[in-house]
């Protein structure tokens, strides 16, 4: 009679684990795979609005738009209106990335597919009426206070953005950063921090800070800056893109957010072309 050959548990078990050990080292290399991915897209979006602000920059007698044109007006016409002008409406020519208010859309150029923040506009519920998603922020320029407003693009203060002569190093001055938070979506503006030294010391996602329950709507509001297996997409002034680590782009006084920048090179956000160089 013919004999039957089957596993052993102690096979079965083997094999069991085997499986298990290839999963825990696979999965891992398949997420960052995955999220490399989605940096290369990324990466892409930069690109694609560096060289609208290029255009933009041509357009304008080679000065650069304003991060804020008029005032803020805050409503309930959540799909009818936009609440504030800024960098996603003058550089729409360019970019045609659609109606800025409505329900929240991540399919925008603006958008980087692995910011998850929900934007939140403080009409009910985070979604509601906020536009499209903006995952990128700017630096900050306003004379009044050099330790802190050294980046290129004016906001509201009475002053221009800079233009082309005015920065010294355009290859190596950054201008945009990933800015992953609830208030940076299109129907407010695209979003900056007054403390330029912010884009060195905030925390890099998964990493965030967070501010609670703004809108009393039960959603917590975290800031970060975007970010993939610890790499942050940047892009600068003459129209090139790359990541880095976002801790390497100036010498601040300490590590973390409100610190300021100490002064000293190399500061890769400074316009002016001395301080790019240790």
């Amino acid at each position: 009679m013919r004999k039957l050959k089957a596993f052993t548990l102690i096979e079965l078990l083997v094999v069991i684990a085997i499986i298990a050990i290839l999963a825990a080292i696979l999965f891992p290399v398949f997420a960052q795979a995955r999220e490399k991915a989605r940096q290369t897209a990324c990466l892409s979006n930069t690109k694609q609005i560096l060289l609208a602000i290029i255009q933009y920059d041509q357009d304008y007698d080679e000065m650069l738009p304003r991060l804020q044109v008029g005032p803020i007006n805050w409503d309930g016409n959540i799909n009818t209106d936009d609440e504030g002008i800024g960098m996603e409406n003058e550089l729409e020519p360019y970019i045609k990335a659609g109606v800025t208010w409505g329900p929240e859309r991540k399919s925008s150029v603006w958008a980087c597919p692995s910011d998850s923040v929900l934007r939140d506009d403080c009409d009910g519920a985070p979604g509601v009426g906020v536009g499209y998603d903006i995952s990128y922020g700017y630096t900050y320029y306003n004379p009044a206070d050099p330790t802190r407003d050294y980046g290129v693009f004016a906001g509201d203060e009475g002053v221009d953005s800079l233009t082309d002569a005015g920065i010294g190093a355009p290859s190596d001055t950054i201008i945009q950063f990933e800015w992953w938070e609830p208030n940076n979506y299109s129907r407010f503006i695209a979003n900056y921090r007054d403390n330029n030294a912010d884009i060195a010391t905030f925390p890099a996602w998964p990493g965030f800070l967070s501010i609670g329950n703004y809108c009393g709507d039960g959603y917590q509001w975290h800031f970060s800056i975007g970010a993939h297996n610890g790499q942050t997409n940047m892009g600068f002034m003459d129209g090139h893109a790359k990541s880095m680590n976002h801790t390497r782009v100036m010498n601040t006084t300490c590590p973390t957010p409100g610190c300021l920048w100490n002064g000293l090179a190399p500061n890769l956000i400074h316009y002016d072309a001395q301080y790019h160089t240790d």
